[in-house]
């Protein structure tokens, strides 16, 4: 043992030093520290192996600092020598101004990735994490205002007056307000007529009445407390509510099939039967019934002269129009679905569904709206956004299906009208679209007996459904779409930037596909056919060729579709008529986009116009006269937007078409006969405009934008979708309005904001919205199933 130790020391002292010749080392003996003094080194032999010299890997900061040799020693040599702290944080200073921004850069981009970092994870985490998780470091924690208060750019709505001035609404950009807003804005400025608003409004009965169910002129307090004033329901006799309810079979019931006519005859006979052999006199009170019947009654009295023909002129309103007829069936079946929230059944949805489309026809817009999102809360409660359960009948699956998407269709046509959020997610619903098989068409409805192979009465139904989801995710694409593009350019609209209107264009072009897609697959028995070789759902505006043969509700089913078809498609190009060109830049997707739009207004006027000259299919259809004013809307926008334009001439044109059309149902309701006044009065500013613009007497300031590319005609024969923006315009006149210098037109000013009640939730008017397209995988399983 003393060998070893004995051994070990002298080791130590025979070890050969690494430090340069005459530098002084510390060394430890007997507890203390004295300086040895090394000497000299001579050479070593060649043989000799020369020792690896130590390296201090980092010397402390005072000797880094003062450039001298440090050693591994902690404290080191030179720090005990001067008394002082020996510290080594590891930190490198900066020794120049290059130096110091570009560790600032480095900082900064360090500081960006960590919080792009803690996003993602706050996202991608769940609410519920792990022990593990939890206790890590780097855990998240979920802020529930993150997404509320991300500083996001979004495209503002317009506040609207409606019958209380004091209580203003807020319209989306989706909306015919906001688009009006816009339009009435530029009439305004280039007619210098400040107050053009009040006479762009039909008179509806939402501008007289607080509600359907009222005679109040005007809105009070009162109204949500006192019964005066409102409307006792009507007494019918049996045989007066037979007569409404035929019509229920061969109008709404065909359009909106969420009944099964077997069981509610049923019902209906069982409100009649007494216990005894007198006949009843009254029927028990049902909220499906009244209901019906208000709808009928609504639809009936428009066959009904209205009293004179001094009156049938008349555009002033009264209690007795035929827009809210039924009223009273109506406001009962409220009252009884008021014992039905708790506890709601499928017979208390197809009561919401109905109402909101009376609502709708009555232009009680906001109260629709409502309703709907009651009927979306009671569908979720009863499941119908789920798959139906395996044990229930083929039938009541196939019912539950279809009032789901009637449900979802609804909501989705009044939230892009209004331009407000949904309710229905589609990431949310499991339901399948439901089938229309010609065993299952005939149980649910017996009257419609078709010997067509490829359709059945079913099929309208899917085939608006589709269309209408199609709809929606271009809509909420291009919304999102926007909102990229407001973020990259720092402003909340695209107008006046020639970049972000070709960009949006070029994406809205593009996610146009799904609904190419949806074209190409509807059955051609669901077409309206063209005479000479004309195409269905076109624009190469050929007439129709009506098959005046087949039943009224495939007639009636075929007009519809075609007419939501380009209303839709109106309204998703219609965000492109500009009013203000702050910039000379070429925008010649925009500038198609705005051609589109305008077509399509022009050939769903040509429809109306033909079928109501013609046939008596669309005569006193709500929808119908929607369907024509938003067109019209769209006309006189463009032309106010386009005064010099291969297609103004045809669409002025065609503006004198739509006079017509609202002349034809001014015998109906009052509300077209005041649409005729106002569009009589648009087409005369209009005139007055294009005038002025071509005698070069407008003002300095003001101008108008001019279409700069035509798109290059397609062949026929190919997608009647895919020619949409060249269809017919090279057999369009030119207009030869001489040399005309057009001058810039200056930013529109904020004008009032004012609403528009005559609109439909079939015939929504939109913006849209997303930066990656439209998701292949969206609804495609669910129509498949």
């Amino acid at each position: 043992m003393f060998t070893t130790f004995n051994a070990a020391s002298t080791s130590r002292d025979d070890v050969v030093s690494t430090d340069p010749p005459g530098t002084t080392r510390q060394t430890r003996q007997s507890g203390q520290n004295r300086p040895v003094q090394t000497p000299p080194s001579r050479p070593s032999s060649p043989s000799a192996i020369r020792p690896k010299r130590h390296q201090v890997a980092r010397a402390c900061d005072w000797c880094r600092v003062n450039r001298i040799k440090c050693d591994t020693d902690r404290p080191c040599h030179n720090c005990q020598s001067r008394g002082g702290q020996c510290s080594n944080t590891g930190k490198s200073e900066v020794r120049s101004l290059a130096a110091a921004t570009k560790d600032i850069e480095r900082l900064k981009a360090r500081v960006q990735e960590l919080e792009t970092e803690l996003r993602r994870q706050s996202t991608h985490t769940p609410l519920r994490s792990s022990p593990s998780s939890s206790a890590s470091p780097l855990a998240v924690i979920l802020d529930p205002l993150e997404e509320q208060q991300r500083d996001r750019r979004q495209w503002g709505g317009v506040w609207t007056t409606g019958s209380r001035p004091d209580q203003p609404q807020f319209s989306g950009p989706s909306s015919s307000s906001y688009y009006l807003h816009r339009l009435a804005s530029h009439m305004s400025f280039v007619l210098e007529l400040p107050d053009v608003d009040h006479r762009m409004q039909p008179n509806a009965a939402s501008r007289f009445f607080a509600g359907p169910t009222t005679t109040r002129a005007d809105f009070s307090e009162e109204d949500m407390t006192a019964p005066e004033g409102q409307t006792a329901c009507e007494n019918l006799s049996r045989a007066q509510e037979d007569y409404f309810l035929g019509l229920f079979w061969q109008s709404y019931h065909c359009t909106m099939p969420i009944l099964n006519e077997a069981d509610f005859r049923e019902h209906y006979e069982s409100l009649w039967a007494t216990p005894g052999p007198i006949r009843a006199t009254s029927r028990k009170p049902s909220p499906l019934v009244d209901i019906i019947l208000a709808l009928c009654m609504q639809y009936g009295m428009t066959f009904v002269p209205r009293n004179d023909a001094s009156h049938a002129f008349s555009a002033g309103f009264d209690s007795n129009d035929s827009t809210i007829a039924g009223r009273g069936l109506y406001r009962r079946c409220q009252t009884l679905l008021s014992g039905h929230i708790e506890n709601p059944s499928i017979l208390t949805l197809q009561c919401r569904i109905f109402s909101a489309i009376y609502l709708r026809d009555a232009s009680f817009l906001n109260m629709a709206h409502n309703i709907l999102a009651v009927a979306i809360r009671t569908a979720h409660t009863l499941g119908l956004h789920q798959e139906p359960p395996d044990h229930l009948p083929q039938a009541q699956r196939e019912l539950r299906r279809r009032l789901w998407w009637a449900v979802y269709s609804l909501e989705s046509k009044a939230c892009m009208a209004l331009g407000r959020p949904w309710l229905a997610e589609i990431s949310k619903v499991k339901c399948h679209l439901p089938t229309d098989d010609h065993e299952l068409a005939l149980v649910s409805g017996p009257s419609f007996t078709s010997t067509l192979e490829d359709i059945t009465w079913l099929t309208y139904h899917i085939q608006c459904v589709k269309l209408t989801v199609a709809a929606r995710a271009v809509h909420v694409a291009f919304e999102k779409k926007c909102e990229q593009v407001f973020n990259t350019t720092g402003k909340d609209t695209f107008y006046g930037n020639p970049q972000s209107l070709e960009t949006l264009a070029a994406f809205l072009s593009q996610n146009l596909q799904c609904i190419r897609t949806w074209v190409q697959n509807v059955p051609d028995t669901l077409k309206t056919q063209r005479k000479g070789g004309g195409e269905p759902f076109s624009i190469d505006r050929s007439e129709m060729e009506v098959d005046l043969i087949a039943p009224i509700w495939l007639q009636r089913q075929r007009l519809l579709l075609e007419l939501l078809y380009h209303c839709l498609i109106t309204n998703l190009y219609r965000p492109f008529i500009c009013f203000s060109n702050e910039s000379s830049s070429s925008t010649p997707l925009a500038d198609g986009n705005s051609i589109s739009c305008v077509n399509h207004a022009i050939v769903s006027t040509n429809i109306i116009f033909q079928v109501l000259s013609s046939t008596d299919v669309l005569n006193g259809w709500h929808e119908a006269y929607q369907f024509q004013w938003n067109a019209t809307l769209s006309l006189v926008g463009f032309l106010f937007a386009n005064p010099v334009c291969p297609p103004t001439p045809t669409a002025r044109k065609t503006l004198d078409r739509a006079i017509d059309v609202f002349d034809m149902f001014r015998h109906n309701f009052c509300v077209a006969a005041s649409a005729t006044n106002v569009t009589r009065d648009l087409a005369a500013k209009v005139d007055s405009f294009i005038d002025r613009f071509r005698a070069g007497s407008t003002s300095s300031s003001t101008s108008s934008q001019q279409i700069s590319t035509m798109p290059t005609p397609t062949a026929s024969g190919q997608d009647p979708f895919a020619n949409n923006d060249s269809a017919g315009l090279g057999v369009m006149p030119q207009m030869d309005f001489g040399d005309v210098s057009l001058l810039t037109q200056s930013a529109l000013s904020d004008g009032k904001a004012f609403g528009f009640p005559v609109d439909s939730f079939s015939g929504f008017e939109w913006n849209l919205m997303d930066g990656n397209g439209i998701d292949g995988d969206l609804w495609p399983p669910m129509v498949d199933g």
